[in-house]
């Protein structure tokens, strides 16, 4: 069971403003098992095509199992590896933690451009579905979209990434 730094949202949040804030210790703590964990399974490479090949296998293989355990630990650790390699194409994008009537999840943000985006939410939207190679060509399609939009100056998000759900 891989921890998660978010218990559940209560009265203690009742606005429906979404929030911002900087990743707190237990999400920092928690990020970096995640990453730990791809970092290993690909041998020490995070790139694109490494970690790409590494969700194709895993997901074949989790889609072979008959009694399928829960994807979670799996989109986590793909989703933040996803969130990471994002990071390392678009400048100043950034992890944060966002909190909203739905509860906390950990998002990517830019100061500048508006941007929002779920890696998560992301990954766990096409786990046990997506295509060989989708991995590496949604890392390539949202840094590209990404990369335009805050180019153009426009707020929006890019294709493929999915801002309403986590």
């Amino acid at each position: 069971m891989v921890p998660t730094p978010h218990g559940p949202v209560g009265a203690e949040h009742v606005d429906t403003e979404p929030d911002l804030a900087p990743l707190n210790a237990a999400e920092l703590v928690w990020t970096a098992q995640q990453r730990a964990l791809v970092e290993e399974l690909c041998d020490g490479s995070l790139d694109a095509q490494a970690v790409g090949d590494l969700f194709d296998r895993v997901q074949a293989t989790w889609r072979a199992t008959e009694d399928r355990p829960d994807p979670e630990p799996l989109v986590n650790a793909f989703g933040v590896a996803l969130g990471d390699l994002l990071v390392q194409r678009v400048p100043g994008l950034a992890w944060a933690s966002h909190t909203d009537a739905s509860g906390t999840r950990l998002v990517l943000t830019h100061p500048t451009g508006g941007l929002l985006l779920f890696p998560m939410g992301t990954v766990g939207e096409e786990w046990g579905s997506a295509p060989e190679r989708w991995f590496v060509a949604t890392v390539h399609r949202t840094a590209g979209t990404a990369l335009a939009t805050l180019a153009a100056g426009q707020p929006e998000a890019p294709a493929g990434t999915d801002t309403a759900t986590a």
